[in-house]
């Protein structure tokens, strides 16, 4: 699909929790913006929802191992 360039303002805080996010995810503040406008625009990229199914697959089994030490 074609890309095109969309600029805009947001508070300064906004803009430091995207850093803060694409630091955790690993996701650049244009890839975290395009996820924001599609779950805006009620769109979904499958790849984005294939990845995130598997990182929750990794965090429950961690979550499990965790419950297991306590």
């Amino acid at each position: 699909m074609p890309k095109s360039l969309v600029a805009g303002r947001i508070p300064s805080a906004w803009a430091a929790e995207l850093k803060q996010i694409g630091t955790e995810t690993g996701k650049n503040q244009s890839e975290l913006v395009a996820e924001a406008i599609a779950l805006y625009l009620e769109k979904t990229d499958p790849t984005s929802v294939a990845a995130m199914s598997r990182r929750l697959n990794r965090l429950e089994k961690q979550f499990k191992k965790l419950v297991e030490l306590v």
